[in-house]
């Protein structure tokens, strides 16, 4: 009997294991966050893109995101240039001003950072306030991308 109820335990412990370390890898593939940033990624994985969202552990509330991709899916334009000149791991890039036509009041950036690896990060911040739209930017000009790469590369 023992045999018969370990063998399935084991094989949902594997399992979970192997989930994990599914997991672990996708997470390993975003950015690194700062180490105060008290964001975690959920992570969403496709055939030529990942997606990482950077979600508040207190709230829930998704912070920013980062998609990867082998080619830039967004453009920046200069007219929707905001602010200054900023730098995310050491490429010098703008922030550009969004918006969404049923959600007027939000704020939204978004920037596009071309990687080591030939890959492009599109970064998307989307705050209620400029309390929180400071937050997400500053801990967004914080990620490292050093050895950020698509698999199957």
């Amino acid at each position: 009997m023992r045999v018969s109820t370990w063998l399935p335990t084991t094989g949902v412990l594997l399992l979970c294991l192997c989930a994990g370390s599914a997991a672990a890898q996708s997470r390993n593939q975003c950015p690194t966050l700062p180490a105060d940033a008290g964001v975690q990624w959920h992570v969403v994985d496709g055939d030529d893109f990942i997606f990482c969202r950077a979600v508040d552990s207190s709230t829930g509330e998704q912070a920013f995101a980062v998609s990867i991709g082998r080619s830039a899916q967004f453009k920046p334009r200069r007219g929707t240039r905001i602010g200054e000149r900023v730098t995310i791991d050491g490429s010098p890039v703008y922030w550009h001003e969004g918006d969404v036509a049923l959600a007027p009041n939000l704020l939204i950036r978004e920037t596009l950072v071309e990687l080591d690896s030939g890959d492009y990060a599109h970064i998307i911040v989307r705050a209620q306030d400029q309390a929180r739209l400071a937050k997400s930017l500053a801990d967004a000009q914080s990620l490292r991308f050093s050895g950020q790469h698509l698999g199957g590369r």
